[in-house]
């Protein structure tokens, strides 16, 4: 997933049902509409620079696709059928789960789903109903033969940020509920249950369809979930047969019902004013939201969980700029808040003076800077493996690791995690650098291949053509090493980042940089925009969107590349297409075994880790976390991202 903002953690076997699993302005709003954490169990917390929360709805489009929309604000309302995070580590949680662990049977590919008896704010229950209607809304949103909606707002979608082709949904024949509170899936193959587990039913929220399941605001509620784009007991029908019962114009049935949501999601004005958002199954309802991101969550008294929140509230406070963070900070007036790493000179003054406590807020990801291969004019240059080397070559990541990452940052180069260290890593990506900085070596890659390289001014391709020597297809005579580089704002440590990587490429192999700034929301909008080879995006070529990390493994929990690196997936926002990787990825989809699955896992992440779809950057901490100290129940910190103020109580053992 792709980030919104900027304790070791060991990984273990857990028992999955019947299954073994493997690891398995500054301050917008916030000064005058928040209480102060000492004024009587309100518990503040410090927002990412720039990444307020802006959508409600758990089904998330692309562009809304965020940790900040997702772990820190939809999930405090809304549960997901299945929890992954169990105190720091990145494991199946089945006691926060709102079903029991799933029964795989028929060679993997029937899957029973029982759930807990949980209930909803209103005191109705949780069932099966409230899943099947989630899965009615997604298979509606994905349908690539559903009309194309626009919303009474111009909002286009709805669509789906997590959407794989030939993935889930899709790979789902049929769904149906089997009692109140039991549901079945047949699935199209024999799938690895530790697989989707943590990266397919790990998507599905139950949602509540006696509530939602409406078309327009003065309509009343419906069954309007099952009238079109459902599977239900169709166990015989693919994707592509599948059309819609009601042939209306696409703003009928469970499509209607997907974009009158995400119509209602994006007005962020009403939302805690519509009844839609009063209804919730999570440890928290909403009390206030503004516009610019302030949020006030109080306790769900319905909620079925342990623990119960036992604070009386919980405040995200919205900010423009690290500065302005840190001004509060340093005035005492945030429970748990981050230090800028320019700052970090005053970290004991704040544990000392200040009474907070520091913890370093490591996650389960890694940074990269995606190329955009689809690009008409760039596209054929990144094509070619011996750039893409050069590229790397020139990124000194333990340098950037110490200047811009205050030393709590680890070295990526690959697409698995090397920390928190876990045994999806392989021996390739945990050993020394495959490119390490070594800008010899690089200007000798550019010129061998037809480059005519100026450091300090600016290549260029002195021998097109495709033969030995030459620059490679699609390349023009005298055709420039000249590249925009988009990335977000608010964030000078990530400023001094891409401005260091602008000086080097320039000073070493007259690689030209051109940066510009916008905000997170903007950059990740540009870039997830379905780009491909059959719809090239020429308006950039390179993009960053998070000095901490671009990718968080979640609600894709285990570190398979479905989502990321093949054609077609949402987040493969450069069009990288590779017929080797789409194979290794689908290996690791239905490797039959654990051993087949590390062994499947690491020819993935080896091929990725020597071809370099994107450029892989030194990934930093989410945060450098400062709480209060006599703040309970946050540390340590969980490695997906999710925060979980229902464990947070101030003083007290």
């Amino acid at each position: 997933m792709i980030r919104s903002g900027s304790g070791r953690v060991s990984l273990a076997i857990a028992a999955v049902g019947a299954l073994t699993a493997v690891l398995v302005s500054a301050c917008s709003g916030a000064a005058t509409t928040s209480t102060k954490s000492q004024g009587g169990g309100v518990i503040t917390y410090a927002e990412q620079v720039g990444a307020p929360p802006n959508y409600i709805f758990p089904l998330l489009p692309g562009a809304e696709e965020s940790n900040a929309n997702l772990y820190q604000f939809a999930n405090q309302l809304y549960l997901p059928l299945y929890w992954f995070g169990d105190n720091g580590k990145p494991l199946f949680n089945p006691g926060l789960s709102v079903a029991k662990a799933p029964v795989f049977s028929k060679n993997n590919t029937f899957v029973t789903i029982t759930l807990k008896h949980w209930q909803w704010s209103n005191g109705s229950p949780i069932t099966a109903a409230d899943v099947v209607f989630w899965m009615n809304l997604l298979s509606a949103a994905t349908d690539p033969n559903a009309p194309t909606v626009t919303g009474a707002n111009g909002a286009a979608g709805p669509g789906w940020g997590g959407f794989v082709p030939g993935a889930f949904p899709e790979n789902v024949v049929s769904y149906q509920a089997t009692g109140t509170y039991t549901l079945t899936m047949t699935l199209n193959s024999s799938y690895n249950p530790t697989w989707f587990l943590y990266n397919e039913l790990s998507q599905v929220y139950p949602m509540p369809k006696a509530v939602w399941d409406k078309l327009s605001t003065s309509g009343p509620v419906g069954n309007y979930d099952a009238s079109a784009e459902s599977r239900v007991a169709l166990p015989n029908t693919s994707p592509s047969q599948y059309v819609p019962q009601d042939p209306g114009n696409g703003t009928s049935g469970a499509l209607g019902v997907a974009q009158y949501l995400n119509v209602q999601s994006q007005n962020l004005a009403t939302y805690t004013t519509n009844p839609l958002w009063k209804v919730v199954d999570g440890p928290f309802a909403l009390n206030q939201f503004t516009t610019s991101g302030y949020v006030k969550l109080v306790p769900n008294t319905h909620y079925s969980g342990s623990p119960k929140p036992t604070i009386s509230a919980f405040e995200e406070l919205p900010f423009t700029s690290e500065s302005s963070e840190f001004d509060e900070l340093r005035a005492g007036d945030i429970t748990i808040g981050y230090i800028p790493p320019q700052d970090i000179g005053e970290l004991k003054s704040l544990e000392k003076s200040g009474g907070y406590s520091f913890s370093p807020w490591r996650g389960y990801g890694f940074d990269y800077i995606p190329f955009n291969f689809t690009n008409q004019t760039s596209g054929p240059i990144f094509d070619q493996l011996y750039f893409r080397q050069a590229v790397q070559s020139l990124v000194n990541q333990p340098e950037f690791v110490k200047e811009f990452q205050t030393g709590y940052g680890s070295i990526d180069q690959g697409p698995v995690p090397v920390y928190p260290p876990n045994p999806f890593t392989s021996p390739l990506e945990k050993g020394p650098q495959i490119y390490p900085y070594n800008p010899t070596k690089a200007v000798s890659l550019l010129s061998s291949n037809g480059w005519k390289v100026e450091p300090g001014g600016i290549s260029y391709c002195q021998h097109p053509g495709s033969g030995p020597g030459e620059c490679g297809a699609g390349i023009k005579a005298n055709q420039q090493l000249n590249f925009d580089l988009l990335y977000s704002s608010g964030t000078p440590e990530l400023s001094n980042e891409m401005e260091a990587l602008q000086s080097t490429l320039k000073s070493k192999a007259g690689i030209t940089l051109t940066l510009n700034q916008e905000s997170t929301a903007d950059v990740a909008s540009t870039i997830q925009n379905g780009c491909s080879s059959s719809k090239p995006c020429n308006n950039w070529d390179l993009a960053d969107v998070a000095l901490s990390f671009t990718w968080t493994y979640g609600p894709d929990f285990l570190p398979t590349g479905e989502e990321l690196f093949v054609p077609g997936a949402v987040d493969d926002s450069g069009g990288y297409s590779s017929a080797t990787n789409d194979a290794n990825v689908a290996a690791t989809n239905t490797a039959p075994n654990q051993a087949a699955e590390i062994q499947d896992l690491y020819k993935y992440q080896d091929y990725l880790a020597r071809q370099l779809p994107v450029i892989y950057m030194p990934l930093g901490t989410i945060q450098l976390t400062m709480y209060k100290s006599n703040l309970k129940g946050l540390v340590p910190q969980d490695s997906f991202d999710v925060i979980y103020p229902q464990q947070y109580r101030l003083g007290g053992s």
